[in-house]
């Protein structure tokens, strides 16, 4: 069965009053995006509070299907 594949790299960030993680698409935080904590409701900067990034890689079926998501390290952090 061939696979065909998409991408989706997401960041990780980190409410710097409560500590809650959220992940975002990383094009948010690229353009310096504030987000709101859905735990504590503290407004936030993405960029200062990046913790990490990951590719996700998704295998698409014939059937136009996700079958499996991976992930793989960033190149940008």
């Amino acid at each position: 069965m061939k696979h065909k594949f998409s991408f989706l790299e997401v960041v990780f960030l980190k409410c710097p009053k409560c500590g809650n993680v959220i992940v975002e698409p990383s094009w948010l935080s690229d353009i310096d995006q504030d987000f709101q904590c859905a735990d504590c409701g503290e407004f936030f900067s993405a960029k200062n509070n990046e913790l990490d990034r990951k590719m996700l890689k998704f295998a698409i079926n014939e059937d136009d299907r996700i079958e499996n998501v991976s992930f793989e390290d960033s190149k940008k952090v």
